[in-house]
């Protein structure tokens, strides 16, 4: 298990207070940023940064949406032949820069700068304008999974990218405004959730504070499990695979039985644990049509609600990844990650990342991943597994620094279980003492929302706000409210639901207007 050793912690403290004369600040000592961007930007080229790394050129973006005019510096970290990390800071106007930075994780597989994604630069939220703001493509510039047997490549997607870029975008930020910052946070989604929780574990000096969004900590557990089972079930009959016409009859008769089983039938499933519903009602009597399902069908169904257990060993010992929550046939994840496109495409991202990881193994191309056996590749999945896997309950050095810990899912994922984070979560309350894992961690819920952030219930847009004022002020995120926006020209009124701890749901108190998050009570049963 990697620890940072008191040297590198000591390394990490020295960035903060890197002299501007280190990283080529302005005129006569003076701050770059007390030019305005648009002559500020094209001039500066930041020298003496740590890592070995190289600025590659400099650019301004006109404001997007909430995020304001930034100076964007772009440059590369060469850590070996295999592996070079491309690495993109947005420094906003001196006026505008609030003193802290923010680390935006990539997700899937990297192999591209998040912060240039649209999808990326709605997900940090509506306050993330003043920050300065990172990002890598984590040592690959492919989205396959091919740059996986180097181990520098691997441990630099698993971990070390975002730390060397942390501390190359405080370098620059101290330089650029002649003043270092002051708290450092980390968002993520998916991949880059993980990325954010695993540096709690590797580097917890890294950051004051980490929201995790639906964090995929166990990508292995993931592949050796869906592979065998629900994707080889799936894709092996065309019988078996469900058209989008299929899921929406699902989505609507596992509503029917479900939706009212929070208090309120109103299209979200609440009460996930209390939802048993089997389609079996839905079997067709003749022949196969979009009314019905066939067997196949159902027991595709089945599967995605069941934990699965190939004895394929994962970083510290575990074995097996669990169901899925209910309601994701009501998302567009079923579409874009059991089912695909079509049968013959075979092109949904859990297809997609299954057979990558068989190829890594087995150390060829032409894997049919329908055929493909992970009990023979143990000591291959193992050793990706170790490296990559976020599990180490012992976050005892970011508690004690005074970090703090926000993990948030959609219900209804069905791309990374939340019910295996759920385990992950119980082992550090388990290793460090429910009462103190209280006092500066959270693993909150909203139902009805998937893996691609939509569905039926309403999301928390703005956790990176919540992480700050938590930091900042000592307020716990424990009266956070999820919001849907009506589409422009509705008229349907904004619906509002109350983010539950884990694993309480919002359950309507009887009375009160159902569109208002207080007449919802976080309830346990």
């Amino acid at each position: 298990m990697f620890k940072p050793t008191s040297a590198a912690t000591a390394a990490a403290g020295t960035l903060a207070a890197l002299l501007l004369s280190a990283c080529g600040g302005g005129n006569g000592g003076d701050p770059v940023a007390v030019q305005p961007l648009a002559q500020a930007c094209p001039a500066y080229k930041p020298t003496g940064l740590p890592h070995g790394a190289v600025v590659t050129g400099t650019e301004i973006r006109p404001a997007q949406g909430a995020l304001p005019d930034v100076c964007i510096v772009r440059g590369k970290i060469v850590s070996s032949p295999q592996s070079t990390i491309n690495w993109a800071v947005e420094l906003p106007a001196q006026g505008v820069w609030n003193g802290k930075t923010l680390t935006v994780g990539g997700g899937a597989l990297d192999g591209f700068i998040p912060t240039d994604d649209p999808f990326y630069q709605s997900l940090v939220g509506p306050s993330a304008g003043p920050y300065v703001r990172m990002s890598s493509d984590s040592g690959h510039q492919s989205r396959g999974f091919e740059w996986a047997r180097d181990d520098v490549a691997l441990r630099n997607h698993a971990y070390d990218a975002n730390h060397f870029v942390l501390g190359v975008g405080t370098a620059i930020a101290t330089s650029f405004y002649g003043k270092a910052p002051t708290k450092r946070y980390h968002l993520g989604h998916s991949n880059g959730g993980r990325s954010g929780l695993i540096s709690t574990q590797k580097y917890p000096q890294d950051y004051d504070g980490v929201v995790a969004m639906e964090p995929a900590i166990a990508q292995q557990a993931h592949q050796v499990n869906l592979g065998p089972n629900v994707i080889r079930h799936i894709f092996q009959d065309r019988a078996n695979w469900l058209s989008p016409a299929k899921i929406a009859l699902y989505a609507k008769a596992e509503a029917a039985a479900c939706d009212a089983l929070d208090g309120l039938k109103d299209g979200i499933i609440g009460n996930v644990e209390a939802c048993n519903y089997v389609p079996t009602d839905l079997l067709c009597q003749g022949a196969d049509s979009d009314s019905c399902l066939t067997a196949g069908q159902i027991e595709s169904i089945r599967l995605i609600y069941a934990s699965q257990n190939t004895q394929v060993p994962q970083s510290r010992g575990a074995t097996g990844y669990p169901r899925y929550g209910r309601g994701g046939s009501a998302t567009s994840d079923w579409g874009a990650y059991m089912f695909g496109t079509s049968f013959e495409a075979r092109d949904s991202f859990n297809h997609m990342a299954v057979s990558e990881a068989a190829k890594v193994v087995e150390g060829r191309t032409d894997v049919d991943v329908l055929r493909h056996d992970p009990l023979q590749f143990k000591a291959q999945y193992l050793r990706l597994a170790e490296m990559i896997d976020g599990t180490d309950p012992d976050i005892s050095a970011f508690a004690d620094k005074g970090g703090k810990l926000l993990i948030w899912y959609g219900l209804s994922d069905t791309c990374v279980s939340l019910y295996r984070t759920a385990q992950y979560f119980d082992s550090v309350k388990q290793t460090l003492g429910a009462s103190k894992v209280q006092g500066f961690a959270r693993m909150l819920t909203s139902p009805s929302v998937g893996h691609n952030l939509d569905g039926p219930g309403p999301r928390p847009v703005d956790l990176l706000a919540a992480l700050d004022t938590w930091v900042t002020s000592g307020q716990a995120p424990d009266r956070l409210v999820a919001t849907t926006v009506p589409a422009t020209g509705s008229t349907a009124p904004a619906q509002q639901r109350p983010v539950c701890e884990y694993p309480k749901f919002p359950r309507y108190n009887g009375s009160g207007d159902p569109t208002k998050a207080e007449s919802f009570t976080c309830s346990a049963a």
